[in-house]
């Protein structure tokens, strides 16, 4: 089963061969699944640090007996660096990882979405807090990575 909130991606699934593709919001699912796949920056649709509790335990709601989520994304850290190796950070704005999203393209404009890139250790606290355990499978070149969660 393949869910996303837009009806365009779920158009484009289906075109592709996903038979099983439907408009819904992750957090309206409630079917059980055995490995449950977030990717291409799967830690985008908790939108929010202060929402990524409430994700993961509707998530794990939704997993069967020994069931799994893969999930992966990248600490964008790097894009604060400076020159000298430090690290420029507005300490009163929000973690560094929450973004609005503008996409265009030949003139159309969406409307601005929000998206967290969330770092590993930040990942694995909160799925401490919420009872799942955060197991790193891999890192990527340029700070990215796959985790189980389970």
């Amino acid at each position: 089963k393949a869910i996303d909130i837009s009806k365009g991606a779920v158009a484009v699934a289906q075109k592709r061969g996903i038979i099983n593709a439907e408009v819904l919001n992750i957090l309206d699912e409630t079917n059980a699944f055995d490995t449950i796949l977030l990717l291409m920056n799967g830690t985008g649709i908790f939108q929010e640090l202060k929402q990524v509790a409430t994700y993961l335990k509707h998530l794990k709601t939704l997993l069967k007996s020994n069931g799994q989520i893969l999930i992966d994304s990248s600490d964008i850290k790097y894009m604060y660096e400076d020159d000298d190796g430090g690290f420029w950070m507005d300490t009163n704005s929000n973690y560094y990882g929450e973004l609005d999203y503008f996409i265009s393209y030949k003139g159309e404009k969406e409307t601005p979405m929000k998206w967290l890139y969330l770092d590993f250790n930040t990942l694995k606290l909160a799925c401490e807090t919420v009872g799942l355990n955060c197991e790193l499978i891999a890192e990527g070149s340029h700070f990215d990575y796959l985790a189980r969660l389970s």
